[in-house]
């Protein structure tokens, strides 16, 4: 079921937040993620690299978020996915030039959760 506050990405089959709750920790973030509850639903998760990097239209010579996505903006997203070995750092994509990079995780970025 798809509402206001929930977009489902026809390409992946993944359901988006559309509003993003503000910037927070990794940690503060996970913790969001895991005690969500929107539309009914309380499986909602820290989307993973690979499946926030899904957003971008890399067929672009500057990749931006595809042009169906309608949460469309620049701002930094944490990722669910820790950086390597080094488990007090994680990935995040920069929206603003389609960077993927990993901070530590007691910095602040925005969050977007998902499910399915």
């Amino acid at each position: 079921m798809q509402s206001q506050s929930t977009w489902i990405d026809p390409q992946t089959g993944l359901e988006w937040q559309i509003d993003s709750p503000g910037i927070m920790t990794w940690d503060e973030a996970m913790a969001y993620a895991d005690g969500l509850s929107l539309n009914g639903s309380n499986d909602w998760r820290m989307p993973t690299c690979a499946e926030i990097e899904s957003l971008l239209d890399r067929s672009v010579y500057r990749p931006q978020m595809r042009k169906e996505v309608p949460f469309r903006d620049t701002r930094s997203y944490w990722t669910s996915s820790t950086f390597g070995g080094k488990l007090n750092s994680a990935w995040m994509v920069m929206f603003d030039g389609a960077y993927v990079l990993s901070y530590f995780k007691t910095n602040a970025y925005h969050v977007r959760c998902i499910r399915g």
